[in-house]
């Protein structure tokens, strides 16, 4: 693990409407990455299911080319419920009866934050939770006044699934689960009137288990339902389940005041191997490679600079927290407690087309997955180029740009400079992305005739580096190979022999093994 000491700073934009106090609808589909959406996949070999409602959001919206999400569904919503990182939540793998990392009571959530800074808005969740266990988990644990929906990470049938409505359990409940989704949701919106809101809308399709939905919310006529054609085709019921959903989903618009709502649509996860579409490969959803973290995400919003266009912006799941927060007409930095580090960029300047000049970042990482051939690790990405740094210090390097399936790990040979400057540009963001190694603690620094020198207390079992940057910009900073280092009285000296008579700035990078 690796750890620096750096500057950090924080950009806060206005929020896109501050005229009036929209409603914020927010959809999450499950297992749904990129290749099973038409919105994205193109390739001649992919089939993929009607999905008209959601791709006409992209008509009012801006939809993300460049959208990653953790590689498991509950990572992924405590990062957008909280806005951090699966580091900081402990929440950092699919949460099951044994696995622990359940999100903590203490995480301060999107609906407390409403709460207590956006009084006039009504919040709740309805669909699948998977963050704590428990049936009154969504409101103590969550935040959420009102919870309609599953616990679980998967409903044992979506015609015969355990209910659960504030902390209340109906057995074998018998509504179709997507069905009953949009019921709920449609229903509570309708009893708030005039007051703005907030709603999660959280469906299980298409996760498992692979079933023919009812007929007349699909055109898979022709699937027998037998769980022996399941098994043995599984892929067009995934698709008539996605269809399902969307048509379902095309009833939760009509029952929502389009002018007045901004709407969000994001997959939690990349597509399970076994059904996962060309061009990608058997890697997904489990694993840190594109198949497993990049998702659909659309933002469609009355508000909207030049609507109907699509983003290159590199973007994740947690950045809809601080989104969400100025989409409701708040800033994010303002709302939280002292002491509580939040790593979601808000998308409202994209939203708005404005040009950013601070590059953006996306980190995903996984601790667990009950697929033994995936590999654990984290994954960082910056414009161009992606990071892998698996659990057992393995790195995987990839030009995205050139190179978008990861066919070719640049790690295997010589980097060229462009690669090396990102690389040591990943590297560092990488070396942010973790709580397990104390940023160096610096106690003294001396500049002479082309030299300089930093002091740095001595942690047990930790090395140092030094790194130096001419402008302080991304791919600019390098690790010096010819630093010096000297051990004494508990403190290291690190060393520049060959310091720029230009200005020069310099980190210090802690590693453990």
């Amino acid at each position: 693990m690796r750890s620096l000491l750096s500057v950090i700073f924080t950009l806060c934009t206005a929020a896109l409407s501050s005229a009036a106090q929209r409603n914020i609808l927010l959809i999450i589909a499950d297992d749904f990455g990129q290749d099973s959406s038409s919105l994205y996949n193109s390739n001649a070999s992919a089939s993929l299911p009607p999905t008209p409602n959601l791709n006409a959001l992209k008509t009012g919206g801006v939809l993300f080319r460049n959208a990653w999400a953790h590689p498991t569904c509950s990572p992924t919503r405590a990062s957008i419920l909280t806005g951090r990182q699966p580091f900081r939540t402990g929440v950092d793998q699919a949460l099951t009866p044994v696995s622990g990392g359940q999100l903590q009571a203490s995480e301060f959530t999107l609906p407390e934050i409403f709460a207590g800074h956006a009084p006039g808005y009504s919040t709740a969740q309805f669909g699948k939770w998977h963050l704590a266990t428990g049936p009154s988990s969504p409101n103590s644990i969550g935040g959420w006044p009102h919870f309609s929906g599953s616990i679980q990470g998967a409903v044992q049938s979506y015609t015969s699934w355990n209910k659960v409505v504030n902390g209340v359990t109906t057995m074998n409940y018998t509504n179709y689960a997507t069905t009953d989704a949009v019921d709920d949701t449609a229903a509570w919106i309708q009893a708030r009137g005039t007051q703005p809101w907030l709603a999660w809308v959280a469906f299980n399709a298409g996760h498992t288990p692979l079933h023919k939905p009812p007929d007349s919310l699909h055109s898979y006529d022709s699937l027998s339902g037998t769980q022996v054609n399941i098994n043995q085709n599984p892929r067009p019921y995934f698709e008539a389940m996605i269809e399902a959903m969307d048509t379902e989903i095309g009833r939760l618009l009509a029952a929502v005041d389009r002018g007045n709502t901004h709407i969000i649509f994001i997959g939690d996860n990349g597509t399970t191997p076994a059904l996962i579409q060309p061009p990608y490969d058997a890697h997904g959803k489990g694993s840190l490679y594109e198949g497993g973290v990049r998702v659909p995400l659309v933002i469609n919003s009355p508000d909207i600079v030049s609507p109907g266009r699509e983003s290159a912006a590199v973007v994740h799941a947690v950045d809809l927290f601080s989104t969400i927060l100025e989409l409701a007409g708040m800033d994010p930095a303002a709302t939280l407690p002292g002491g509580v580090t939040v790593d979601a960029r808000s998308l409202v300047p994209v939203l708005k087309n404005q040009t950013e000049t601070a590059e953006r970042f996306a980190c995903s990482e996984i601790a667990a997955d009950e697929n033994p051939s995936n590999r654990m690790g984290a994954a960082v990405r910056n414009t161009g180029y992606k990071l892998i740094r698996f659990t057992d210090d393995d790195e995987e390097l990839y030009n995205l740009t050139t190179d978008p399936y990861e066919t070719v790990n640049l790690l295997a040979a010589n980097l060229d400079a462009p690669a090396q400057a990102n690389y040591y540009s990943l590297v560092l963001k990488l070396s942010e992305m973790q709580d397990t190694v104390p940023a160096p603690e610096i106690t003294a620094t001396a500049a002479g005739a082309g030299s300089f020198s930093v002091t740095v207390k001595q942690a047990g079992g930790t090395t140092y580096g030094l790194w130096r940057s001419a402008d302080m910009g991304g791919n600019s900073w390098a690790p010096l190979g010819n630093a010096t280092s000297v051990m004494g009285g508990g403190f290291v000296t690190l060393t520049d022999p060959l310091a720029a008579a230009a200005r020069s700035y310099y980190r210090v990078m802690a590693t453990v093994p």
